[in-house]
């Protein structure tokens, strides 16, 4: 990157702070614009204090400084940081078009002749009867989940359209049919030109209706390869529908039966720590740094890795079933972040006060859920980066008595640490649980478990049910489609444990000392 770089930061509230930092690790220059009162107006290297929607004097301002390029901070600063690239001719949304980044009516339009991505009916509210419910009552520029109700019958309407009201800047409220079912996620995209990245797919918990309030995030979703292929399809043709063609864009989509319909879409960095700690714990991808370079012109691609879970959750009335986790949340090591207030779970009605609430942030190698409340004293982890991993392994071999040649043993065990995962359940030490995964069939996708086994005097105490959660989470870091397995036809328990996660016979079987079915798992 070129010496003496800056880049104009439109908004220098909290969303500032990780560009600002980002920034001046690169040795970018930032030179941030926003309000008297603005949080980061001490953090920015340079900072004038003028409107954020005065493109004029923004283009002043920026021509004087020698801006190489502009990024928008927040939703209410992008349509800004677009015209201002635009007027500058530097790279950034395209607005040829009129931006449709931020009024949710515009972007729905926009999206009416897509080919590939699916969207619910809609209209513009003007005091015309509704004559089918459920709807989705939202404000037409909001975020944070502000101004939106799901309306079952006209009773609740005229209460609908007032809470939407309060939360558009001009009064324009958009009703949309209820896509009922389906899941949730958001996607982190970085668009450079008319190509789009996804970074990551995040699983969204919501308190569901009426307010639809976000009480949960995890990364990377649970989705298998074909899904995720899907999800990037449909990203690319949203993005380029709606001229998003420069840096960080958070995306808003449902899945249901295999169809993508889009929500909404904001070209800035997602919130609720989506962007700036999730994803980042999650990926070996500095999206920060990628976005920046994406604003002045010199991003070269670098393709993202899952490397682990991450995940947050909201201190909030709609989450108060996990009160034991969070109790032991702050205690343990998966948790990254603790910014827990009280043990008062309050009832919220928007994502900025669930925020305010508290919530916890972990890092860990599945997806915290309350079962980890349960059993915690064991745990299971992949042990191939270990260097007793191999004497771990063979001494456990020898312990459950596999007739197999030293020389046939060594081959095995290191199979299995070169080209699988080796995923284990310790004692003091001693491999108590042992399960082996592989991930190596690209072409079918499909990840293959073997070789499970619990020692005797630990059985029924749900160390098998670990073993698999571990491999299941895995095969989702490596985007894999379904797991294979085979068991024997008499094994019952173990049948019956398959069955419970979904596992399904295929009709086929292999003979070895006995007849051993295989099931599948489609993630």
């Amino acid at each position: 990157m070129g010496k003496n770089k800056k880049i104009a930061i439109v908004g220098a509230g909290e969303a500032a702070a990780p560009i600002i930092r980002k920034a001046r690790e690169m040795g970018v220059v930032s030179v941030a614009f926003g309000g008297d009162d603005s949080l980061c107006k001490q953090e920015a290297d340079i900072f004038h204090n003028v409107d954020i929607f005065d493109i004029e004097k923004l283009f002043r301002i920026a021509k004087e400084e020698n801006v190489d390029g502009v990024i928008a901070s927040s939703e209410i600063t992008s349509e800004s940081a677009a015209l201002l690239a635009n007027k500058l001719n530097l790279p950034g949304n395209d607005v040829s078009k009129g931006f449709a980044g931020r009024n949710k009516y515009d972007m729905r339009c926009r999206m009416q002749n897509a080919t590939y991505t699916k969207q619910p009916e809609y209209f513009l509210y003007d005091d015309q009867e509704i004559n089918k419910y459920p709807v989705v009552i939202k404000a037409v520029d909001s975020c944070g989940k502000r101004g939106i109700s799901l309306v079952k019958t006209q009773v609740e309407l005229n209460a609908a359209i007032k809470y939407a009201k309060e939360y558009s800047s001009n009064g324009m409220v958009l009703v949309e049919d209820y896509i009922e079912g389906g899941q949730e996620f958001s996607v982190e995209c970085l668009a450079n030109g008319g190509k789009v990245q996804v970074i990551q797919i995040t699983e969204k918990e919501t308190s569901g209706p009426p307010h639809f309030v976000e009480i949960g995030h995890h990364q990377p979703a649970m989705i298998g390869y074909t899904c995720r292929c899907n999800i990037e399809k449909s990203a690319q043709e949203i993005l380029s529908t709606l001229g998003i063609t420069c840096g960080m864009a958070h995306l808003e989509i449902k899945v249901k039966n295999n169809d993508i319909y889009f929500i909404e879409v904001g070209a800035r960095a997602g919130g609720d720590h989506i962007a700036d700690i999730l994803t980042v714990i999650s990926t070996d991808f500095d999206y920060y740094k990628a976005a920046i370079e994406c604003s002045i012109g010199e991003y070269k691609e670098v393709e993202p890795h899952n490397i682990c879970f991450s995940g947050l959750y909201f201190c909030c009335e709609q989450n108060a079933h996990l009160s034991e986790l969070f109790k032991i949340a702050p205690d343990k090591k998966w948790c990254e972040i603790d910014m827990l207030k009280n043990d008062h779970f309050e009832k919220v009605s928007s994502n900025i006060e669930a925020v305010n609430a508290g919530y916890f942030i972990y890092k860990a190698d599945h997806k915290i859920t309350l079962q980890d409340v349960k059993n915690t004293e064991y745990v299971a982890k992949r042990i191939n980066d270990d260097p007793n991993a191999f004497s771990l392994l063979w001494e456990h071999n020898k312990e459950i008595g596999r007739t197999l040649t030293d020389e046939e043993l060594t081959d095995g065990i290191n199979k299995f640490i070169k080209n699988g995962n080796a995923i284990v359940i310790l004692d003091d030490n001693h491999v108590i649980g042992f399960l082996n995964l592989y991930c190596n069939n690209f072409e079918t996708r499909k990840a293959y478990i073997c070789n499970v086994y619990i020692l005797d005097e630990y059985r029924g105490k749900g160390l098998s049910k670990k073993l698999v959660d571990e491999a299941i989470s895995i095969s989702y870091l490596n985007n894999f489609d379904s797991i294979v397995l085979h068991v024997a036809e008499d094994n019952v328990k173990a049948i019956n444990l398959y069955k419970a996660y979904g596992f399904e016979f295929t009709g086929k079987y292999k003979m070895t000392d006995e007849k051993e079915f295989e099931m599948e798992l489609y993630l």
